[in-house]
């Protein structure tokens, strides 16, 4: 199961590489500056691209999450192998959709249209640096010979590091066009409730 979803994911990152190339450079800008979220999203072109990417790494990231068990739960990992794929693909799929729905319903009318679509499209962008590069050092690591336990600490780290940067960013396009204390509780309700809920089951179940 896990060779099969592999090789599947493999020939849709090579569709959509292209569309990778050409978002690359604008993702990594807008990891280092918060206005480049806000260029990214002005350009159609670029948008676009950035939406197809991030659909196409929800395969890998899901893969990478099964094979160094970044979520692992006691309920999934008593799982065949099958079973944990598709719980973790499930998962992420009902995560995405919380977000979503928080989004709708927490929709200011006084902020401005396009502050909230390159805040809460900022995620498409750094979802796609988080995917890269955890399967860059996973791979690299796994080439290197480093335990699996050892490779998934570091992947952990690695992701908490990106979501940190992440939230940053999305605090500061927020507090753009609102004051910090707004921007702040708009975070806590986009992203940190939702991820908060997803940490404590991975501990809890």
């Amino acid at each position: 199961m896990f060779n099969t979803l592999a090789l599947i994911s493999v020939f849709v990152v090579i569709l959509s590489l292209k569309a990778l190339v050409s978002v690359f450079p604008s993702a990594v800008a807008s990891v280092i500056r918060w206005k480049e979220n806000m260029n990214m999203e002005s350009s159609v072109k670029l948008s676009r691209d950035r939406d197809i990417c991030s659909v196409a790494m929800v395969l890998p990231f899901c893969l990478c999450t099964f094979r160094f068990r970044l979520y692992d739960p006691s309920f999934i990992s008593s799982m065949p192998d099958g079973g944990r794929i598709w719980t973790i693909i499930g998962i992420f799929i009902f995560y995405v959709a919380i977000r979503d729905l928080a989004r709708r319903l927490s929709r200011p009318h006084r902020m401005q249209q396009k502050i909230w679509e390159a805040a809460n499209k900022s995620a498409n962008t750094f979802f796609i640096i988080l995917t890269l590069a955890l399967l860059a050092f996973g791979s690299i690591a796994s080439f290197a010979g480093m335990s699996n336990e050892a490779i998934r600490q570091a992947l952990i780290w690695l992701s908490s590091l990106i979501y940190g940067l992440y939230l940053i960013r999305k605090l500061q396009i927020f507090a753009s066009s609102c004051s910090i204390f707004a921007a702040f509780l708009y975070l806590c309700a986009l992203e940190i409730l939702p991820t908060g809920i997803l940490v404590v089951s991975d501990v809890i179940f």
